[in-house]
């Protein structure tokens, strides 16, 4: 059976709120405080304590900092501190990547370079450790596929370094493209821009999650009081009951295309996946009067249709489209990091009807490596699946 773990983001989602529903969950704050004993900082104390919110108990967790205010760090030096700490492979990967995804994001608000983006918030002390501990405790878990409920948008405004933001704050908004939203829902800032991050990187789907056994709930809470809600975010691990693939319906979008510079399918296509699209196809085709042109068929959720629509619109010539729904059947997958002699590659795993196995080298970090004339591209793959292997 799958694994599959949901998270309710009852009154949003912050990094601390993350760190603390794992912890409820896993029970392992002896073996995540062993972990970070391997992150390069100093000056703070992690404080676990159980607590209430509302009469609902749960885990709060607390990064004191000690000393004066930490200084504002570039995604290259939060980068370099995490390479060079002792975290698994697999959670000093995703944490990086979740920086990564922070970086383009803020990158994408101030209209700048994701190297060039001054950390402020996001590169203190305390959200470095929730994130690196998240994801600790995601890998302690097994990396299993991962669901959310639609975030709360909140309301009013949020300060930042910069001054007054809006709610959701602009980098939030940025890294959940394709996430349902209840906006105005809620008082304040409810999801953070670290939250919003480690959602992303433990790939989190918005759609239905399969029917499941649920095997443990853990609850985090957050810091803030409100009135009329407790703050907190529940995790909830299950089993997948149904044998054999999953199923669900996407829509199918197409359009005829005859008079476009097909260079321009490029972009196109990049910026469907950025409208949530789940995968896009260009296929060669014979248009009327005997024009060559191209199919263009996207598949994307249905709550997804008009910001992938628009990204068609905008940025090719199609003055129409046509769509229709599809049923689809899909294998349960996820992806885990594996080490290498050529340094640390993701697998895309699979679990097939009868319970078998198979898993893939992602071909981007296949790619990266070749590209900094590591290895070829054949012995960098197939080191990566025999370490899959090896590993299982």
């Amino acid at each position: 059976m799958s694994r599959i773990l949901y998270f309710d983001c009852f009154t949003g989602i912050a990094g601390d709120m993350t760190c603390a529903a794992l912890l409820s969950l896993s029970g392992a704050e002896r073996e995540l405080r062993r972990a970070l004993k391997g992150l390069p900082l100093s000056g703070y104390a992690l404080k676990v304590e159980r607590a209430s919110s509302c009469g609902i108990a749960g885990v709060r967790v607390d990064v004191n900092v000690s000393g004066k205010k930490a200084h504002a760090r570039h995604l290259p030096e939060i980068v370099e501190l995490l390479r060079n700490s002792s975290l698994p492979a697999s959670a000093r990967d995703r944490a990086m990547h979740a920086f990564d995804l922070l970086g383009e994001a803020e990158a994408q608000v101030h209209g700048t370079t994701k190297d060039k983006v001054h950390f402020h918030e996001v590169g203190a002390v305390d959200a470095i450790v929730d994130i690196a501990s998240g994801c600790f405790l995601f890998d302690l878990l097994g990396n299993p596929r991962a669901f959310s409920s639609a975030l709360p948008g909140g309301s009013g405004e949020a300060w930042s370094e910069h001054g007054k933001i809006p709610v959701p704050g602009p980098a939030t908004l940025a890294l959940t493209t394709g996430a349902k939203w209840r906006f105005g829902d809620g008082e304040g800032e409810l999801v953070t821009p670290t939250g919003a991050a480690l959602l992303r990187a433990f790939d989190v789907s918005f759609e239905k999650p399969p029917e499941m056994t649920v095997l443990r709930v853990g609850t985090g809470l957050g810091h803030k009081e409100f009135a009329n809600r407790p703050n907190c975010l529940r995790v909830i691990e299950g089993e997948a009951t149904g044998a054999g693939p999953g199923r669900d319906r996407v829509l199918q979008v197409e359009a005829n295309i005859d008079d476009m510079n097909p260079q321009r399918f490029e972009l196109l296509m990049a910026r469907a996946f950025e409208a949530g699209a789940l995968d896009v196809a260009i296929l060669p085709a014979t248009m009327k009067k005997g024009r060559p042109g191209w199919l263009l068929r996207i598949l994307c959720p249905e709550e997804n249709l008009e910001i992938v629509s628009a990204a068609v619109f905008s940025l090719s010539t199609s003055i129409g489209l046509r769509y229709h729904a599809c049923d689809r059947l899909t294998l349960t997958r996820k992806v885990v990091s594996v080490d290498t002699v050529y340094g640390s590659v993701r697998v895309k795993e699979v679990e097939l009807p009868g319970g078998a196995r198979r898993g893939a080298a992602e071909y981007d970090d296949v790619k990266k490596i070749v590209k900094a004339g590591k290895g070829a591209f054949e012995d960098v793959a197939r080191a990566a699946e025999e370490a899959w292997r090896n590993r299982r």
